[in-house]
């Protein structure tokens, strides 16, 4: 599940360009490099280009169509989703050219994104109307999506008659006084007790993986795990076994998804491992659930052969300790959309999962289902709101029980943000009979107060550590991200006054040599000048220029086309904290690039 990231904002400056062969051929160039970036996943650096784009052809409705297709999926576009799809409807047409530069109409497929902007704004007469202008007009269009519109016409009536009821849950944020610390939280996993949480952190430069525990009624400082499970980059937490001890997590490669696994033992994780032939292949397998007595795992698979594009799969653990041939959950779960995320409860009796084709408020929202006594599954049951919205709802999970669910909520002061939520007095009458029903084959048990493993190692010690700052494209000012970074470098500057730290400028090679050493000085001294403001001395600072000379990724791919993220790794700045013991895990980014882009 491709988690969604800040990468780089571009502008074109100083450049005059008209409606002749030079401008042709530079509208050609950021269309098709906007085409990939959209394509690839990466809508924020799709959108820039895009609306710059619009700079040079302000009335080009195709681009108007893509930048409003971008901002859908955005977290926090939803109204300049709905700004650019309103003005790039005028001019849609059955002869729309696909992936044409040359293109300055939209397509028929306008008016679906047009009424899903409307939908995810709540306003559900007019997405209708764009909805059904959809099913007049794109007949012709792929029949996979036509009957999705169907379905999104009936999700808007349905979200309609939800939105007067009753939540039958609400939301506690869980590490509020940590929040500078957290700009946006996804994918909580928590153990069985209750005292282990386990959540993904996206912070401008690298996502990191952290765990924190309950002590009493309070949660510790979270601290980061990547080092010790081996992976970084597009790696996602899962699921958490019921003692808290196997992690279980997804990792993205460039063409699919695999489930490993790492295990904590001896005060420290272990290096995470795919888990077998079984359940990873040559597919993308994208979560799973374990049981509570780890013999059960609850998977997602886009293998062939299902009921639609990602179905959820069971497979069981044999006497080898192997997980056997898996099973698909059949069309009482799976339908021909995409199913995500399956969490199990303590007793294999209930499933929580998001569907794209239940009966939904929009998009994919939560539903639980019951299995029954004969071992099949009944139908689904949507959560409603506010767990449910008319976007896109992932990654419910309920816990072990029914006081521990844990839910990344959107943040009422930033809806770009996601925020870890304890779900509080949730309506569980109903499920509660069914985990009755399903434990009365067992003898009582006398409840066990399972100790919480020890996540707090022995603190290392480094005498070095490095970070990289982020800038726009020909900027020396610091941006959001950059301010994030530099105020976690300032605290720890600050926590160790016998350390100093070095500030080497960086930027991609666009624009004449001597430029870009002067912008790489402009970049240092701006974040100098920051930390001097916070209360670190001058002479605890040492700044260089390199400019567009020792880059950490490729400008140009081997082939001569562009690389956009790796001159957007390169328009940095390496600030090396040095000097004296300093601790280990570090909040601070560090410094990442892909292989394909070294």
């Amino acid at each position: 599940m491709r988690i969604l990231r800040h990468f780089f904002v571009f502008v074109l400056i100083g450049i005059s360009l008209t409606l002749s062969g030079q401008y042709t051929k530079e509208f050609k160039r950021l269309f098709h490099d906007a085409s990939y970036l959209l394509e690839s996943g990466f809508y924020e650096e799709a959108y820039n280009r895009y609306k710059n784009l619009l700079t040079l052809d302000p009335g080009n409705c195709n681009i108007l169509f893509h930048c409003g297709v971008s901002c859908l999926s955005i977290q926090g576009n939803e109204l300049e989703a709905l700004t650019h799809l309103k003005k790039a409807v005028k001019c849609a047409t059955p002869d729309y050219k696909n992936n044409s530069p040359d293109e300055s109409r939209s397509p028929i497929l306008t008016y679906f994104m047009l009424g899903k902007a409307y939908h995810l704004n709540y306003e559900f007469d007019q997405a209708v109307e764009n909805y059904e202008k959809y099913l007049e007009f794109g007949g012709d269009e792929d029949p996979l999506q036509v009957d999705f519109a169907r379905l999104q016409i009936e999700a808007c009536a349905r979200a309609d008659s939800l939105m007067d009821h009753q939540p039958s849950f609400e939301f506690q944020s869980v590490l509020d006084h940590f929040d500078e610390y957290l700009p946006s939280c996804s994918n909580p996993v928590i153990s069985g007790n209750g005292n282990t949480l386990i959540f993904l952190v996206d912070y401008p430069a690298d996502k990191k993986i952290m765990i924190t525990t309950r002590k009493g009624e309070f949660w510790t400082k979270p601290r980061v795990i990547n080092n010790e499970i081996g992976m970084v980059g597009e790696t996602y937490p899962v699921s958490l076994s019921y003692d808290g001890k196997d992690l279980y997590l997804a990792h993205e490669y460039y063409s699919h998804s695999d489930i490993l696994v790492s295990t904590y033992e001896e005060g420290t994780w272990s290096r995470a491992k795919a888990l077998g032939g079984n359940i990873n292949g040559r597919t993308s397998e994208t979560h799973a659930s374990i049981s509570k007595d780890g013999t059960k795992l609850y998977f997602t698979s886009d293998t062939r052969g299902g009921i639609g594009s990602m179905d959820i799969y069971v497979s069981a653990l044999n006497g080898k300790g192997e997980w056997g041939v898996p099973k698909n959950l059949g069309p009482a779960i799976n339908t021909m959309y995409e199913e995500h995320t399956p969490f199990i409860s303590s007793n294999d009796s209930i499933l929580f999962f998001s569907s794209q084709g239940h009966a939904s408020m929009g998009g994919t929202d939560v539903f639980y289902s019951k299995l029954g006594a004969d071992g099949t599954w009944g139908e689904p049951v949507s959560l409603g709101a506010p767990v449910n919205t008319t976007g896109e709802d992932l990654f419910f999970n309920p816990g072990w029980n029914e006081l521990d669910g844990v839910y990344a909520v959107r943040k009422e002061d930033d809806p770009s943000s996601n925020a870890i939520n304890m779900v509080i007095e949730l309506d569980y009458e109903a499920l509660a009979s069914v985990e009755e029903e399903a434990d009365t084959t067992e003898e009582e048990e006398t409840p066990v107060d399972i100790e919480p493993p020890i996540v707090i190692p022995v603190v290392e010690v480094v005498t070095e550590l490095l970070t990289s700052i982020p800038f726009d494209f020909a900027k020396y000012t610091l941006n959001i991200e950059a301010r994030l970074e530099v105020k976690i470098m300032a605290e720890l500057l600050l926590d160790h006054p016998e350390t100093v730290v070095t500030l080497t400028g960086h930027t991609d090679a666009t624009g004449p040599s001597d430029y870009n050493m002067l912008l790489s000085m402009q970049r240092v001294d701006q974040i100098a000048e920051y930390l001097e403001s916070k209360g670190i001395a001058k002479s605890r600072i040492k700044l260089k220029g390199n400019g567009e000379e020792s880059p950490i990724a490729w400008d140009n791919y081997p082939n001569g086309k562009a690389a956009p993220l790796g001159r957007y790794l390169n328009r940095h700045v390496i600030a090396t904290v040095s000097g004296g013991p300093l601790p280990t895990p570090s909040i601070m980014s560090g410094v990442y690039v892909p292989r394909s882009l070294r």
